[in-house]
């Protein structure tokens, strides 16, 4: 891989390492943190893509980002019925934590008005959806025996073929138009993202520790 794909990819990898194996994502997959972690961690999601796809409409017309505001990857309304599921349609939600607080107020403050920002919000949220998300979704749909039920959120029904679709959205970003410094703001930010989105995996893991027994 060439272009600037590759070299986002490369200059993210040490971040994008280190929040794909926190504790708590582990422990998930091993199915040893309780359902209601998975829960917490869907209610962290809906508060992030809220977020981020008020921003994608915000950029839907920008001659830069609009590439990336596409529809078809829209999550809220995936997540609302994971959380039906999960915390029963009259239950309320828990109360964001203070990591994902943080989060949403950065793309609120930031990804709504500049398209680099934008840009590594949307690739580190939904270039991992359509990879590596596709694999939690099933193992955490097998592992806590939801089928499809509380797990929408990982599948992307108005996309046929996710592999051609990553081609394309790396694609998309090799053409980029920016200059590069920029496109060095693309990938600071990128590196951000993937922070914000360990802190919140940090936060679960204290709330759901080891030694408390999955459900």
């Amino acid at each position: 891989m060439t272009g600037f794909a590759a070299r986002l990819r490369r200059a993210t990898m040490s971040e994008h390492r280190d929040a794909e194996t926190r504790g708590f994502i582990t422990r998930l997959l091993a199915g040893t943190v309780p359902l209601a972690g998975f829960a917490a961690l869907t209610a962290q999601y809906r508060v992030i893509y809220g977020e981020l796809e008020a921003a994608a409409g915000a950029m839907r017309h920008d001659p830069v980002a609009a590439a990336f505001a596409d529809p078809a990857l829209s999550r809220v309304a995936a997540l609302e019925s994971d959380l039906a599921h999960l915390y029963g349609p009259a239950r309320a939600t828990p109360e964001p934590l203070g990591a994902t607080r943080r989060y949403a107020d950065r793309l609120r403050e930031h990804a709504h008005t500049s398209p680099a920002r934008f840009v590594a919000h949307h690739y580190v949220r939904y270039l991992g959806d359509l990879s590596g998300g596709q694999v939690v979704g099933r193992r955490v749909a097998a592992t806590y025996g939801l089928g499809e039920a509380g797990t929408a959120f990982y599948r992307f029904d108005g996309i046929d073929d996710p592999r051609a679709y990553r081609t394309a959205y790396r694609a998309r970003l090799d053409a980029l138009d920016l200059p590069d410094g920029e496109l060095d703001t693309v990938i600071d930010e990128a590196r951000l993202a993937f922070a914000l989105n360990t802190a919140i995996f940090q936060e679960l893991g204290r709330a759901y520790p080891e030694d408390l027994a999955a459900a």
